[in-house]
This record gives structure tokens, C-alpha cells and sequence, in this order.
């Protein structure tokens, strides 16, 4: 990784998720990373549920969207922002810094996000993307360590989890609809700085309570037979940071971020 004034070595883990992600850098290593402050992972710290709503209002307004700001802390109001960012997104990067502010608004009223580096091309990766082979579903891993370099469920939508965490109808159309399985393995790393909370355990079972009902439909249109937590959530761990505490001194002091080769 290539920051202003100094890089940080990846070791990479040997596999063949690894050697898929690394014959997609061997074409954007050269790209410019179109990494803006909010990708990084302390940012969320350094902003407030009112700044964030405040961008978020100006990026609609670039779109053409009209919003009401009062009620942008609400999570049923995210969700039909998200529904119009659903619709209407057509590849401009404003859709995408729209549909980035309204996570963040969640983040922010959850507490939850952790710390995480993306390292995300966008619309840039988009002739790289690849048909997820299915049998490398099976190195998902829900445990990740400060210095992971992973890549993981990215789809345009939410997971099962994520679409009933954030409190979306119970409708099995709207369901199959948003709640996406991994259907592209896509250029996108994310490295931990700080593990995410682990799930509460009370949340697990009732999602579990909640999917029992719905699974089965949902495997069906996505002919799947079945769908787990782990496989929802889960990562592939493709490498580590060698110098961790470099890593931290230069995303902390020394931004931007500039190119990334693997």
C-alpha cells in the first residue's frame, strides 16, 4: 500500500480466492484509489450524526432528491432512502456517496461499525468482477484479527441479517427483492483495524426465529439450498499486514492513500 510518504507491506495467504483478488490488481494497481475521508476508518470518530446528515442532504440535492434532515436518525427513514437509491442508481459517483451517507447515518445511530480500512474501486472495478464460485464460500470466516486483509459479501442490496437488523418490512417480495446472497466476487478489500462487536447472542436467535420463516422462499428464488449466518457475514481472509503499527501511524497521519498493488 501506497500512502504519501511511506508503504506498508501485504503478506498475502495462499489460495484461490487470494489468486483471483490478485489477477484483479494486476490491473488496477495503477489506478488512482478513489478513496474519499469517510472510507477511512477513523473518520466515524471525528464526525457527529449532524454533520453526516448534513452531507447527506447535500448529496441528494445533487440528485435531485428531496430529503427531510429531521428525520435522517431514524432507521425506517434510511430504509426508504436506500429504496430510492435501489431505483434509481445508474452509475454516477454522487448515487454512491449517497448510498455511503446513508450507512454511515446508520452507523452512527447503531454504534456499530468498528474500525475498517475499505479499499474500494468502484465503479472502476466494475469489468473485474466475477461469478462467486460457490466452493469458496466455504473459507468464510467470522472472526477477524486488527491486520486482516479480507474481501466478503458486497452486493448492491443487504444481507438476510442486515435487511431484518434494520427493521424492513416483513414481505417476502421485498425480502427476496433486497437481501442479496454473494453473487460477484468483487476487488474489495477491507483490512480490520478493530474488530467489529460480536453479535449478540440474543440477536442471533431471534434473526434465527425471524429466518425460519422466510429461508426457504428466499433459497428458493435465488436457488440456493440453504443460506447461514456465517455465509451472510462471513469473510475470506486473504492476507495480513506485515507492519501493523506503521500501518496505523501512516492511516493516521499521512493520508491520502494512493495506490495499492498487490
Amino acid at each position: 500500500m501506497v500512502f504519501d510518504t511511506g508503504t506498508v507491506d501485504i503478506e498475502l495467504y495462499p489460495g484461490p480466492t487470494t489468486d483471483l483478488i490478485v489477477r484483479c490488481y494486476k490491473h488496477l494497481q495503477h489506478v488512482p484509489l478513489p478513496i474519499h475521508d469517510w472510507d477511512y476508518p477513523f473518520y466515524i470518530d471525528q464526525t457527529t450524526i449532524g454533520d453526516t446528515i448534513m452531507q447527506l442532504h447535500s448529496f441528494a440535492k445533487q440528485l435531485s432528491i428531496e430529503i427531510d434532515p429531521e428525520q435522517c436518525d431514524q432507521q425506517s427513514y434510511l430504509n426508504h432512502l436506500h429504496e430510492i437509491y435501489e431505483k434509481n442508481y445508474n452509475g454516477r459517483p454522487q448515487w454512491l456517496d449517497f448510498h455511503e451517507h446513508i450507512h454511515l447515518c446508520g452507523d452512527l445511530i447503531k454504534l456499530d461499525r468498528g474500525k475498517i480500512l475499505t479499499i474500494d474501486y468502484r465503479e472502476l472495478a466494475g469489468p473485474l468482477l466475477l461469478d462467486i464460485d460457490h466452493t469458496l464460500l466455504d473459507q468464510l470466516r467470522l472472526d477477524t484479527r486488527p491486520g486482516d486483509v479480507t474481501v466478503g459479501w458486497a452486493e448492491l442490496g443487504k444481507t438476510p441479517y442486515g435487511y431484518w437488523k434494520s427493521q424492513e418490512p416483513n414481505d417476502v417480495d421485498r425480502i427476496c427483492q433486497l437481501a442479496k446472497p454473494y453473487l460477484k466476487l468483487q476487488p474489495r478489500l477491507e483490512i480490520t483495524i478493530q474488530s467489529r462487536p460480536k453479535i449478540d447472542p440474543v440477536d442471533i436467535e431471534n434473526f434465527l426465529k425471524w429466518w425460519a420463516y422466510y429461508e426457504s422462499a428466499w433459497c428458493k428464488h435465488w436457488n440456493l439450498p440453504s443460506w447461514s449466518l456465517e455465509q451472510m457475514l462471513g469473510r475470506v481472509v486473504i492476507g495480513h499486514v506485515v507492519d501493523f503499527d506503521k500501518f496505523l501511524q501512516l492511516l493516521r497521519s499521512n493520508r491520502p492513500l494512493n495506490y495499492v498493488t498487490l
